[in-house]
């Protein structure tokens, strides 16, 4: 247990929750515990939608999947970094000038139908969801490192878990968007200076970029699993060869003595897991090594391309980002954040693949001087490269760094999870209790359903969260993290982001082209990956349509043109424009004068003809 680490983060968590109860007066109405009256400046803005943004995925998952596979890894940070150029060029100040509290409410306004505020809150929560579980993920292993102890009967993974969700439902209840907004500055600035000390560290004990990508590209990249017994000693029907077989060919005969004693240790127990380490193979490339800084370790030709437009599209289809550009005074503040986002994300991603190649020789070096870090670890290489934050920390400033970094980690848990939290909360208690359910209920009665809200999707977040391990996913799927958040922005980019760009930029779509491209882009996204989960499971075979589909890491290449052809085609078909159509483009594209001046003239006509009655 790491004293130090653990009192820097009860600190921040202390800290965290002063800021929430300092939060609670400004949270008596709906504009206020959803969207901080609106009043959040640029700058402010742009450190809560970064530190909203930089989830566990970034700060844990892209320096863990460079550290894990390379090129493949760089791509998470090329996409996650771009994504907002999407955003500012195309819906940022759109959806700002068109105002209301959520992507729902903007859905409702432009085509002015239940039907398309009720599919779109679906979307957000089931995006929501995605999102939360990776944060979730995040939390127990983090845990796991930082404290290596569970409590109440429960294991430290599931201990991490139900801490982060607890802590997190307590802190966006009590504070709401206010709350949330100054928590997210904070942790934001937090995280920021974490991983700027991990890489400032890195380079002062000796760590050269070019020499280092040079080194860990000449030879192949090793994977690194934990196994039961029968895993590793089933011959594969094609090449009767073992797993077992495998890794004798990577490890050294005093590595696979170790696993021998393991394998007598177990006496055969099938829950029993033995680390191991384990040629690549090249998914671009089969007969040539799978090398560092070459492409291929994690992805096919399809998926190198479907990664990234994921990536990139889906910034702009996250709805509790969307969300935050609401919270700004107007249009042009919401532009002058995006700025402030690429400034500050860009500079955070280019630090983060630095972080993941400086892991590989730093922990090697340490591993092999005979020293001894708490994550699980074979061949001089993490089994589970996401905690390759906290052990770098660890082995480069002992546990001051590591109480650093680790606080970092749940900073950025807290920060995600929390506008996720509200997002889910304005989709049911705003979109659905305020709208159909209970219109007339009092400001007092409608914070408190978003209350309700909030911790009934804690809830949910909990129940995933400890699900993930139970299902095998941390082992299936390397750099866990990384990929269920691409799995979000999948979902995300081929919900929203036809409809939005649509919506905001083809006059000529309608309610019925816009609900159907939503539905379908939706589902079709979630279908595939559940597939390819299913596939990684070994529940569904290689063969056939579903074989080709489940192979598919990220299904956003065929579903974004599936969801955007979708509201091009039913549009067409069917062609009935909402009527006021001329008044929704002027909300969404007139100047601040333009805007003013229609309104006025509506104004005048209504004046001279409730005079001539």
């Amino acid at each position: 247990m790491n004293t130090i680490a653990i009192i820097l983060v009860i600190g921040l968590i202390v800290f965290t929750i002063a800021l929430s109860i300092f939060s609670r007066r400004f949270t008596r109405t709906t504009a206020d515990f959803y969207l901080a009256g609106r009043k959040v400046g640029s700058f402010s803005n742009a450190s809560a939608i970064s530190g909203d943004y930089l989830s566990a995925a970034s700060f844990l998952g892209v320096a863990g999947a460079v550290y894990a596979s390379g090129l493949d890894g760089v791509w998470y940070a090329a996409g996650f970094a771009g994504g907002f150029m999407v955003v500012v060029l195309f819906i940022a100040s759109a959806l700002r000038r068109f105002g209301e509290y959520t992507v729902a409410d903007f859905a409702f306004g432009r085509f002015g139908s239940n039907r398309i505020r009720l599919i779109t809150v679906l979307a957000v929560l089931l995006t929501s969801l995605f999102y939360m579980a990776p944060q979730m993920f995040g939390a127990g292993t983090t845990w796991q490192v930082l404290v290596g102890k569970g409590f109440f009967g429960m294991t430290p993974y599931a201990s991490g878990v139900v801490v982060v969700a607890g802590i997190i439902a307590f802190y966006v209840a009590v504070g709401g968007m206010k709350g949330t907004t100054l928590n997210q500055i904070f942790q934001f600035w937090w995280l920021m200076f974490a991983m700027i000390m991990v890489v400032v560290f890195a380079f002062g004990s000796g760590f050269n970029y070019p020499s280092a990508l040079a080194e860990a590209s000449k030879t192949p990249i090793v994977n690194t699993k934990s196994l039961t017994i029968a895993e590793l000693t089933t011959p594969d029907a094609a090449t009767g060869k073992t797993l077992y077989d495998s890794a004798a060919t990577i490890m050294t005969t005093a590595e696979m003595a170790t696993v021998d004693e393991a394998i007598a240790a177990a006496a055969g127990d099938e829950k029993v897991k033995i680390a191991v380490a384990l040629p690549s193979k090249n998914k671009l490339h089969e007969l040539r090594d799978m090398l560092f800084a070459e492409p291929g370790h994690r992805y096919n030709a399809f998926d190198q391309f479907s990664m990234v437009l994921a990536l990139v599209l889906g910034t702009a289809g996250l709805p509790h980002i969307l969300n935050r550009y609401y919270t700004n005074p107007s249009g042009a503040a919401a532009r002058r954040s995006t700025f402030w986002v690429l400034v500050f994300i860009g500079t955070f991603y280019i630090l983060a693949p630095i972080a993941g190649l400086a892991g590989i020789s730093i922990i090697r070096d340490y591993l092999a001087g005979g020293g001894t870090i708490t994550a699980a670890n074979v061949h001089g290489l993490l089994v589970k490269p996401d905690q390759i934050m906290p052990m770098m920390a660890e082995i480069l400033g002992g546990q001051w760094l590591l109480g650093i970094v680790s606080a970092g980690a749940f900073a950025a848990m807290f920060s995600t999870v929390g506008g996720l939290l509200i997002a889910s909360a304005s989709a049911v208690g705003h979109d659905v209790y305020e709208k159909y359910i209970n219109p007339n209920a009092s400001e007092a009665k409608r914070v408190l359903v978003g209350k309700i809200s909030v911790l009934s999707f804690a809830a949910l977040a909990l129940g995933i969260g400890l699900a993930i391990p139970k299902f095998g996913l941390d082992q299936a799927y390397p750099a866990l993290i990384a990929m269920m958040v691409t799995w979000a922005f999948s979902v995300g980019a081929s919900a929203f982001v036809p409809m939005l760009l649509t919506g905001i930029w083809w006059k000529g779509t309608t309610e019925r082209g816009a609900t159907a491209g939503i539905a379908v882009g939706l589902f079709s996204a979630i279908a595939i990956i559940f597939l390819n989960i299913f596939q990684q499971l070994g529940i569904v075979g290689k063969e056939g349509i579903l074989g080709f589909f489940g192979a598919l890491t990220f299904p956003v290449l065929f579903t974004f043109p599936l969801g955007l052809l979708t509201i091009i085609i039913v549009s067409k078909i069917d062609g009935q424009l909402p009527k006021n159509v001329d008044e929704i483009w002027m909300r969404i594209h007139g100047t601040a004068h333009e805007r003013h001046e229609k309104q006025h003239g509506l104004d005048k006509v209504g004046s001279m003809f409730a005079k001539s009655k």
